[in-house]
């Protein structure tokens, strides 16, 4: 179980991963807005436009990381919230601090994510 020291530490952390994240997406979105404002975006030859295009669909590929990102960490930030932070998703166990600490969003203990990870790279092998 956890302190109400360690949960302010976690949810403080997500906070601030939160605002970087918006900020980030803010200044994406307005290099985005103005490269496809600016006229002479769409002018040269069809490997400037490739890469042109190449470059968006990598930052709209960014956006969306983030945003699910950001819908993981409002999740979490609602758990802290019910109190139902911090216990594993699969087996009901507490979910070690250090482990909240390296990866907040985390929603299984260290043993279950392992287990699963390893269930996942079986199951791409078997195709």
């Amino acid at each position: 179980m956890l302190t109400v020291e360690q949960l302010d530490y976690i949810k403080d952390l997500l906070c601030k991963e939160l605002a970087e994240i918006e900020e980030r997406n803010r200044e994406k979105v307005g290099e985005m807005e103005s490269i496809v404002n600016d006229g002479e975006t769409f002018h040269g030859d069809e490997a400037d436009q490739a890469n042109f295009m190449e470059l968006r669909n990598r930052q709209l590929r960014m956006r969306d990381r983030d945003r699910k990102l950001i819908n993981k960490i409002r999740e979490t930030l609602q758990k802290i919230d019910r109190n139902e932070y911090g216990i594993c998703e699969s087996c009901g166990c507490d979910i070690d601090f250090e482990r909240l600490k390296l990866r907040p969003v985390a929603s299984l203990c260290i043993e279950c994510k392992k287990e699963a990870e390893e269930r996942e790279e079986r199951g791409r092998f078997s195709r």
